[in-house]
């Protein structure tokens, strides 16, 4: 989690600034990064839950409960999907300026080709 926020440390300043160094791939890459680490954190861990190895060891389920509130696991679960729902927050902001500025390119090449198009026609008439 450390790396990937150390990656996109620039990001915010670089927003400030009104400077994006990275491209629609890059942002589409780094969240596709955001949402593995999320699914591993919540969906493939055990981390949320006791594993079933542990439902037919009472002993061993009591320790593994014992060892999860000892080590805090749910708040430190709780605190590392804050980070990365910001995370996420922020490279959705980015995709959809990224997006807007693409689909605003792809108009004004539009607008162009059909102002070069009503110019042949006039020039095809005149």
């Amino acid at each position: 989690m450390e790396r990937y926020i150390q990656s996109i440390e620039f990001v915010s300043q670089d927003m400030k600034e009104s400077k994006l160094k990275l491209s629609r791939d890059q942002v589409f890459r780094k969240t596709g990064e955001l949402f593995d680490l999320k699914h591993r954190i919540n969906l493939s861990s055990d981390l949320l839950d006791t594993p079933d190895f542990y439902w037919d060891r009472q002993e061993l389920e009591r320790l593994f409960v014992d060892t999860i509130y000892f080590l805090n696991i749910k708040k430190r679960t709780n605190v590392l999907n804050e980070k990365l729902n910001h995370c996420i927050e922020l490279m959705e902001l980015l995709s959809n300026n990224l997006n807007h500025s693409h689909s605003a390119k792809l108009e004004w090449m539009i607008i162009v080709l059909i102002v070069v198009e009503v110019v042949f026609e006039a020039i095809h008439y005149a």
